[in-house]
């Protein structure tokens, strides 16, 4: 067996060994070699058309994510412009909000009415001296005194008591039947010192800020009964032309002068109460502020409400009370958060404050000249009769 395997390997070498074999093994390789060109050729061909396939896709993304990025970053920018204006718009109407005045500053203050007011009294005031030219008494016993030149210390006595018949009899005076009495809606209106305070009227009357034409004319007559009840009787001009009338004008002078400083508080009490020109527009603008409006109703006086017009005294009256009197402004304070609206009310309220504070110098500069009159009245009271007579005797060593 073993002998015929091996003389078939020697017949089957014998025949690979042949020239006809060696030719057909040299047209297997070149075959081969042209499938194997072919093939990588193919490869090739593939793989650069792959490799340019992939270039395309790659530029293309890149395009996209070129073009997705600016998109994104336009995106980002207008949301972000939007978002600063958004925000620039809201800072700016909060600020509008929360710092600017009422459209009606009488909403927070009568400040504006304030200067007109007080020229309006201080003028009135004035005008209630003697021969000033103010406004006319309705009474004509009334316009007389305070007018006319004057009478008599028994002349003038006699106005006095038509004065008070005519106007102001009390209870007491009418049951006893005095001549010419009759019943009155200001008893003692003339000899009462409400009636510079709180305005003439009835025992037990509610106070009265702002005077009626009634009212300011009793106001006169208390000042005039109670100041100066029987001035210096005036000279005729013939005894004004003596020498001796000349130094009684001196002397009634130098009486007047005092009485002028004595009379001006009751004078500047009374114009503070009359109504001044403008405070009616002053009330309307006031009522277009509801709390203010409510606070108003609740406390003007009579004449204010009947008339819609107010006085100096009032208007400061309802500006001092308006925030801690009236529970609409504690209300509305206690509900506020915002601390500029907060602030603003302190800052109005120092402002009033430092008003209150300048007149109330203006009203001590007056003292002090009131005090210095009494002590120049009392110097002359101790110093005048010794110097009298020491003037004497220096003429009698003569």
């Amino acid at each position: 067996m073993k002998k015929k395997i091996i003389a078939a390997l020697i017949g089957s070498s014998a025949l690979f060994a042949s020239p006809a074999f060696a030719y057909c093994d040299s047209c297997v390789t070149g075959a081969v070699e042209r499938m194997h060109l072919g093939v990588v050729q193919t490869i090739e061909t593939t793989s650069s058309q792959i490799a340019a396939l992939l270039q395309a896709i790659n530029t293309n993304l890149s395009n996209v994510g070129t073009k997705v990025s600016d998109s994104i970053a336009e995106t980002g920018n207008k949301q972000r412009e939007m978002a600063i204006e958004i925000q620039r718009k809201a800072e700016k109407e909060r600020i509008e909000r929360t710092t600017q005045l009422p459209v009606d500053p009488c909403a927070s203050s009568g400040s504006n009415y304030v200067s007109t007011a007080m020229s309006g009294s201080a003028s009135r005031s004035s005008s209630y001296r003697r021969g000033g030219g103010g406004s006319a008494p309705s009474s004509t016993v009334l316009a007389k005194k305070l007018n006319d030149p004057t009478p008599t210390t028994e002349g003038t006595r006699k106005q006095t008591y038509a004065i008070h018949a005519e106007r102001y009899c009390n209870v007491v005076e009418n049951k006893l039947g005095y001549a010419g009495c009759s019943m009155s809606n200001m008893p003692d209106g003339d000899s009462n010192i409400d009636s510079l305070l709180i305005g003439a009227g009835r025992p037990g009357k509610e106070p009265d800020l702002t005077f009626s034409k009634e009212q300011e004319e009793a106001g006169r007559a208390y000042a005039s009964l109670a100041v100066d009840p029987h001035g210096p009787e005036h000279l005729s001009k013939a005894e004004a032309a003596t020498e001796q009338g000349r130094l009684y004008i001196a002397m009634q002078k130098a009486y007047q002068s005092n009485m002028s400083a004595a009379e001006k508080p009751a004078f500047d009490a009374i114009a503070a109460r009359v109504p001044f020109a403008g405070s009616k527009k002053l009330i309307e603008e006031l009522k277009k502020a509801e709390g203010a409006a409510k606070y108003f109703d609740a406390t003007a006086s009579k004449q204010a409400k009947d008339t819609g017009t107010m006085s100096l005294a009032e208007l400061q009256d309802f500006e001092a009370g308006r925030r801690f009197r009236n529970p609409y402004w504690m209300i509305a304070m206690g509900a506020e958060a915002d601390p500029t609206k907060l602030q603003r009310e302190l800052i109005m309220m120092q402002a009033f404050t430092n008003e209150m504070l300048y007149q109330q110098l203006r009203r001590q500069e007056q003292q002090d000249i009131r005090l210095g009159l009494i002590l120049a009245s009392l110097t002359r009271s101790e110093m005048a009769p010794r110097l009298e007579a020491q003037r004497a005797r220096v003429a009698a060593a003569k």
